[in-house]
């Protein structure tokens, strides 16, 4: 009898914690996210109607070369966060040097913003009077919080790579 409860007293807890711990689980690659419609990836350009050949080739020749820039951007993003990372966490504080390094950092963000939205209006401009309402009916969104993106991914103004036109037809 005293086996019996201790069987059912491990089962009833091994339950519980199977139960427990999907509750705490994390989302993974569910259908949506699959096929680029998770969170963040909001194929914006799928909106755009009429792209021709020409336009597709030069938005993805802008975005190319924006996404060589923002990559250079966020390495040296990452190289003020690790500096300033390990200047607070010395012994010896510099506080000049840490806001030295903030300043940087602020400044370096304000140019990504900036190059967003030179980027951002340089689609705009191959595109037809109709094809802007459509471009424009999605906000751009900005660096600062992907909230789930990737890098690389879709950023909402239209030339993500998970944009048909940045695709094979086969896909």
């Amino acid at each position: 009898m005293k086996t019996r409860k201790i069987k059912i007293t491990v089962l009833a807890v091994a339950m519980l914690m199977f139960i427990g711990s999907n509750l705490f689980a994390q989302k993974g690659m569910g259908k949506n996210q699959e096929h680029g419609q998770g969170m963040g990836n909001h194929n914006s350009c799928m909106n755009i109607p009429d792209l021709t050949d020409e336009q597709k080739q030069k938005i993805e020749t802008l975005q190319v070369a924006h996404l060589k820039l923002m990559n250079d951007f966020r390495n040296q993003k990452n190289e003020l966060r690790a500096k300033k990372q390990t200047l607070m966490s010395s012994d010896k504080t510099d506080m000049n040097a840490i806001n030295t390094v903030i300043d940087q950092m602020t400044g370096l963000q304000n140019k990504m913003m900036k190059e967003g939205a030179k980027h951002h209006q340089d689609v705009r401009a191959l595109l037809t009077d109709t094809q802007k309402v459509y471009f424009d009916s999605k906000p751009m969104k900005g660096d600062g919080h992907r909230h789930g993106r990737g890098m690389g991914e879709q950023r909402g103004d239209g030339t993500g790579p998970n944009c048909p036109q940045n695709k094979p037809d086969n896909q």
